[in-house]
C-alpha cells in the first residue's frame, strides 16, 4: 500500500460522511421501533439490512481512510465478509474519537458494533460483550532513529504519546518510571508529534507502530515490542446478545472456509495459522 501525508487523511476522515460497503440480501422484518429493527436472528440492527460500524479510522493497518476517502483496512475488509456471511450490508459511520467508542456501543441507537482494534480488558467488558477474538497483538514501542533512546531505561522522565483510552496509553503509565505520557485523539498526530519533536517516544499496538515506520515515518523506528498478549474483539451492547453470537458464528465459518487466512495474508503477509 502507497500511504501518502498522513495528517491530510486524517483530517478528510473527520469531513467523510457514512461509507457503506456493499454485502448482499436482507434478513430482517421490521419492528414497531422506530430507532432499531430487529431481524429474525433474534437480534437488533440500526438500520434494515445494514450493521452500522463505530471506528478510529486512522489505525493502519486495521482501520484508516485512505487518499481517496475511503474507509480500507483488515478490519474494514474482515467486517465486509462478516456482514456479507450474514446477509447484510455495512455502513461505516464517520470517524470517531477511539476514546467514545465503547460508551456508545454501550449506550446504543448510533452503531451496532465497534470495531476499531479494541483490546478485550476486564474494564471494557463491564460496559460492553465482546466477540471472540479476531486477531492477536503486542504493543511496541518507537522512536526517532536519530534520538540516542537505545532501551526502556532511557525513556525514564521523558514524554510518550499514546492515542486517548488505548492500551499503549495504560502499558506507558504504568510501566515507564517518571514518564509524562501525553494523550492524542488520532494516531496520526502522535507519531506527528515524534517527527517534530514534541514527544521523546510512541506507545502503541505493535502491527500500528510496524506500519507507520514503515510507511508514513521511515525516519523513526521500533525500539521495543513488549509480549502484552492482547486480543482484539468485536464491540457489541450487552443488550444485544445474540448479535454477538451470530457474528461469532460468522468469524469461525470465514476461518474454516479460509477467507480470513486470505485477508490476513493479504495485509499482514503471512498466514495467520
Amino acid at each position: 500500500m502507497n500511504v501518502k501525508k498522513w495528517g491530510a487523511v486524517a483530517a478528510s476522515a473527520m469531513l467523510v460522511g457514512a461509507l457503506a460497503l456493499t454485502g448482499c440480501g436482507n434478513k430482517e422484518a421490521e419492528s414497531t421501533d422506530d430507532t432499531a429493527v430487529e431481524s429474525d436472528g433474534g437480534y437488533t440492527l440500526v438500520s434494515d439490512g445494514t450493521i452500522t460500524v463505530a471506528a478510529s479510522l486512522d489505525f493502519p493497518p486495521f482501520e484508516n481512510m485512505n487518499t481517496e476517502g475511503q474507509a480500507e483496512g483488515f478490519s474494514v475488509e474482515l467486517m465486509g465478509l462478516i456482514a456479507e456471511e450474514m446477509g447484510y450490508e455495512i455502513n461505516y459511520l464517520p470517524s470517531v474519537s477511539f476514546d467514545t467508542i465503547v460508551p456508545m456501543i454501550a449506550a446504543g441507537g448510533q452503531a451496532d458494533v465497534g470495531v476499531s482494534s479494541i483490546t478485550i480488558t476486564p474494564d471494557r467488558e463491564k460496559e460492553v460483550d465482546f466477540t471472540v477474538s479476531y486477531m492477536d497483538s503486542n504493543q511496541g514501542i518507537a522512536v526517532m532513529k536519530d534520538s540516542g533512546i537505545t532501551s526502556l531505561a532511557d525513556l525514564e522522565g521523558k514524554t510518550i504519546g499514546a492515542q486517548s483510552g488505548t492500551t499503549g496509553y495504560d502499558w506507558a503509565s504504568e510501566n515507564i518510571p517518571g514518564a509524562a505520557v501525553e494523550a492524542f485523539q488520532e494516531m496520526t498526530a502522535v507519531f506527528q508529534a515524534l517527527q517534530s519533536g514534541q514527544i521523546d517516544a510512541v506507545a502503541c499496538d505493535l502491527p500500528v507502530a510496524q506500519y507507520y515506520v514503515n510507511t508514513a515515518y521511515t525516519d523513526a523506528e521500533i525500539l521495543l515490542e513488549i509480549p502484552t498478549g492482547e486480543q482484539y474483539g468485536i464491540a457489541v451492547s450487552k443488550d444485544n446478545a445474540q448479535l454477538t453470537e451470530a457474528i461469532n458464528n460468522a468469524i469461525q465459518t470465514l476461518k474454516e472456509n479460509g477467507k480470513y487466512n486470505e485477508l490476513y495474508e493479504k495485509w499482514f503477509g503471512v498466514s495467520a495459522s
